[in-house]
């Protein structure tokens, strides 16, 4: 696994909501959920991609795992109304694993796996996560977070 410079793989935002891939600073064409790149991944011949939305109040996580070409092959949010996170403590472990913390006073954690794996909606995945593909994942999520206290 090697973390990616922003020469190497950087993101620009095209609407409030997606950014345009940049691949050596030359724009791809290939566009993500999220405005802000906090960190990209390289995992063999994959992109493992955290972006957030840039809202103070509402900031939510995407995790975008890309294939060679670009192009999304798994997809998790975190987050949700009113919650606030900010991505930090990133540490890399290999082979395939990568923690994190952003919202529910936890440490999060990335695994991905060699090839895709069966998945239930709604039951296989930690509270506060979103998955675009329903019924299989290429990489799993576990975290378990705590409510966020006013204060």
């Amino acid at each position: 696994m090697d973390i990616l410079s922003d020469h190497e793989f950087s993101a620009k935002p095209i609407s409030p909501e997606k950014s345009c891939i940049f691949l050596d600073g030359i724009p791809t064409h290939k566009n993500i959920e999220g405005v802000f790149l906090e960190l990209c991944v390289r995992v063999n011949q994959k992109y493992l991609v955290f972006m957030t939305d840039d809202i103070p109040s509402e900031d939510m996580l995407h995790i975008h795992l890309l294939d060679d070409d670009l192009n999304i092959i798994d997809s998790a949010t975190i987050g949700g109304l009113y919650s606030t996170g900010s991505f930090e403590n990133y540490n890399l472990q290999e082979p395939d694993q990568i923690t994190f913390h952003f919202i529910g006073g936890n440490k999060w954690r990335v695994e991905i796996l060699e090839s895709k794996a069966f998945c239930l909606p709604f039951i296989s995945s930690p509270k506060g996560v979103c998955r675009k593909k329903l019924f299989y994942q290429y990489f799993k999520l576990y975290g378990n977070p705590q409510p966020e206290m006013d204060g």
